[in-house]
């Protein structure tokens, strides 16, 4: 019973996969043998013929062997699909990849790891799973270091072009739909393009509800609109040209492209549009849900569609024109006829729904690998956690998209721009999955060589012949692609800097403590005003949520044991007071908590700041787990700090469809699990941490990191070893560099950051015993 209901469920998954990935696909015969065959009005049976047997083969070699078949088994990572997938398996496996990241892979018995991985990483610090074990031999460091660069620019090519994809995809496929209106009833020529627009509109709109619901609602066209394909072929190569199934084979092929060269590839590559989309919309669906609905019914239905039309042309070679409509069966104009014309159109709006679905998905990986801002993701099932839905790129890109239509104005002018993107990103796939091949599965190097050759030979004809393009319109993609790249470089490259910084100032325990043991040793410790020493190294701003004034006041314990904490200071040892509060930091990086050894480098100059520590302090960091739903006892995992007594670290664990809050509830169960907690409660005479009016006996500080981040000035001492030749040469990009690290990274970076932590805590009203403490730190790269 559970295999037939896990049978079931792959079944629904690829039922719903048909409506919101294949729309692109299934729509290309509207279009494909018109544009092969628009440079004439008549063609012959042998370039018929010729034609078909390039389309057979063309999607059969790509759709079916390269993506079905190779890409979708070897490519996914942790159940995530396109070119930052391969990547991540290629950077976890040969140990590289963006500094301070932790690369995502995939997982055996995933709802276990989800219970324990958290706890594990509190205990240990984390290291990247490889493939290699001990006697194998990795790559020598000058290859690592060339793959590290070399992969990442390629993964930021690739998912730039799936965004530049993304605006003239749904362009595209709308304008197409809405202009056939305009064959029927001419007089709405001039409608198109503003119709066009509020179609956009609403189908950006619609993705709230997430692709579950939309695929449910999608699939149902797009599988009665393949069904009529497949049927209308059917007739159609029975009643004109059944013979046309020759054309399967390959040496049709081969003498059309001798005959009309390799340019015809860019007319040829459009029955293929839709395939990266398909790769980077894995993480909704799963792999084996998208190659059951691919392999058993999209491509029979399509090809079946293809060879149709071809036996028509056969026949009546001067309908080359609109070939589509003029094979469907029965005469021009009657029901049959609207019904498909009106299926037509709707599977040409739906068939944008993969790309803005390959965009959500490519967005996720970027902001895990901390290559794009933090954007809020809303996941929209509770089943899949790759279902998700991104507010703020769902709206640029309607904006964009609704911005390119009014551009474009007509379908004939974004089909001239189309396709040499798509081409590109398929030789960006291949090369990674052959590098996949080598370093990750270490298959026989013989087999990755031939797969480069023979996909990237094909994938190389593909750009060669979609370069004419580039006057004529296919500029825009790249333009799109490259303003994409930029940003996504210039992105990395900040947090890269970023990273650096808190990596220099990074505090172990040993380096800021010490140990009872070595206190022995040394002479007696005294007690120094921190205070003098703030603005040393960096600048430290602690602001009140309501007046940079109001700051807690800290009291001393009655323990005269444990009335100071021992400090390393400029050399000295030197006692730091401790008060009898309870301070939760909420940390926005997660190597302080995956290094045990690790306290956030702010946490010093909190120190001198207020020249005392809370009795307890707790280092809290928000996880999202692979679960949709984490109960709320099980919603924290703590672990103590080894070496500073009342120190621990905590992970506030939430689902994937819900937030965990920290309510008074969650907070007091934590605070009851610190066994230090009846110290407090001894000092302030109750037994509970929260009375009977739902407040707190024991008074907490929430403190939340702020960063500002800016952009180093060059003083006298960088300076003094540069000519003054190099110091002019210099000073553009240092103008450039300071204005685009104060004005574009800084804000964006401290909106981003900043919103990932306000929400922990619903309670910000005045409350006795509770304090919202803003301390932030002055950070410049």
């Amino acid at each position: 019973m559970q295999r037939l209901g896990n049978g079931l469920a792959v079944l629904k998954m690829a039922y719903g996969s048909v409506g919101a990935i294949y729309g692109d696909l299934g729509t290309s015969p509207l279009y494909v043998f018109s544009t092969i065959f628009s440079g004439t009005s008549n063609p012959s049976h042998e370039e018929v013929y010729g034609a078909m047997s390039c389309i057979f083969w063309l999607f059969t070699i790509v759709v079916i062997v390269k993506y079905a078949l190779i890409v979708l088994n070897i490519g996914p990572n942790d159940n995530e699909g396109g070119q930052i997938a391969i990547y991540s398996k290629i950077a976890r496996t040969l140990k590289f990849g963006p500094k301070g990241v932790k690369i995502p892979g995939s997982r055996e018995y995933a709802q276990e790891l989800a219970d324990n991985d958290d706890l594990l990483s509190l205990t240990r610090t984390n290291t990247n799973a490889s493939n290699y074990s001990h006697g194998d031999s990795m790559p020598s460091e000058l290859i690592k270091s060339f793959l590290s660069k070399f992969t990442l620019a390629v993964c930021f090519l690739g998912c730039s072009l799936v965004f530049s994809d993304g605006l003239l995809t749904p362009t595209t496929s709308v304008l197409s739909a809405i202009s056939g209106i305009a064959v029927a009833v001419p007089s709405f020529e001039d409608k198109v393009m503003p119709v066009s627009c509020g179609v956009l509109i609403i189908l950006f709109l619609s993705q709230r509800f997430g692709s579950g619901k939309l695929s449910m609602m999608f699939s149902p066209i797009v599988t009665i609109w393949l069904i009529c394909l497949f049927v209308n072929g059917v007739i159609c190569v029975a009643k004109f040209h059944p013979k046309i199934m020759k054309a399967l084979n390959p040496y049709y092929a081969v003498q059309f492209l001798k005959d009309q060269g390799i340019d015809s590839f860019s007319s040829m590559m459009l029955c293929l549009t839709g395939c990266e989309a398909m790769f980077a919309d894995v993480s909704h669906f799963g792999p084996l849900p998208i190659q059951l609905a691919l392999c058993c019914f999209v491509y029979p239905c399509l090809i079946i569609c293809y060879f149709g039309q071809a036996a028509y042309l056969m026949e009546h070679p001067t309908g080359v024109s609109n070939v589509f409509y003029l094979s469907i069966p029965g005469q021009n104009g009657d029901g049959y006829y609207w019904f498909m014309f009106v299926m037509a159109t709707l599977a040409t709006i739906i068939a944008s729904q993969a790309l803005i679905l390959g965009v959500f998905s490519i967005l996720k990986q970027l902001i895990t690998l901390d290559c794009f801002p933090r954007l809020k993701a809303i996941y929209t099932s509770e089943k899949h956690s790759g279902q998700i839905f991104i507010p703020v790129a769902n709206w640029v890109l309607m904006v964009c998209v609704v911005l390119t239509t009014v551009g474009f104005k007509n379908s004939n002018n974004v089909t001239a721009a189309y396709g040499l993107g798509i081409s590109i990103d398929f030789i960006l796939t291949t090369i990674l999955i052959t590098i996949c091949m080598i370093y990750v599965y270490r298959i026989n190097i013989i087999i990755p060589i031939v797969f480069m050759l023979g996909f990237g030979t094909l994938d190389a004809l593909l750009i060669i012949s979609g370069l004419r393009k580039v006057p004529n319109g296919a500029w825009f993609p790249l333009a799109m692609a490259g303003i994409s790249f930029i940003f996504i470089s210039f992105w990395r490259w900040c947090r890269g800097l970023k990273v650096n910084y808190d990596l220099s100032f990074k505090k172990s325990v040993d380096e800021l403590f010490v140990s009872s043991s070595t206190v022995k040793a040394q002479k007696e410790a005294v007690v120094v005003n921190l205070n003098s020493d703030i603005g040393k190294k960096r600048d430290t701003v602690a602001n009140d949520e309501e007046s940079v004034a109001s700051v807690p006041s800290f009291g001393t314990t009655g323990n005269q044991d444990d009335q100071y904490l021992e400090m390393k200071y400029y050399g000295n040892v030197v006692k730091i007071p401790r008060n009898n509060h309870v301070g939760i930091m909420y940390c926005t990086s997660s190597t302080t908590l995956t290094n045990r050894s690790c306290l956030p480098h702010l946490f010093e100059h909190l120190i001198h700041s207020f020249n005392s520590v809370p009795k307890i302090f707790i280092l809290i960091e928000p996880r999202v787990s692979t679960l949709p739903f984490i109960e709320e006892e099980e919603s924290y995992r703590l672990q103590r700090i080894a070496g500073i007594p009342g120190f621990y670290r905590c992970i506030v664990r939430s689902g994937f469809m819900h937030q965990t809050l920290l309510t008074k509830k969650l907070l007091r169960s934590l605070l009851l699990s610190i066994p230090d907690i009846e110290e407090l409660q001894n000092v302030y005479g109750t037994d509970d941490v929260m009375d009977d009016n739902n407040h707190f006996t024991v008074p907490i500080v929430h403190l939340f990191e702020r960063e500002f981040v800016s952009s180093k000035e060059y003083d006298s001492k960088d300076l003094e070893e540069e000519s003054r030749a190099m110091r002019i040469a210099k000073l553009p990009w240092r103008v450039l560099r300071r204005w685009l690290i104060n004005y574009l990274f800084a804000p964006i970076n401290g909106i981003s950051n900043n919103s990932t932590m306000d929400f922990l805590l619903p309670q910000k009203s005045e409350e006795p015993n509770q304090e919202i403490l803003y301390v932030g730190n002055r950070i410049t790269i």
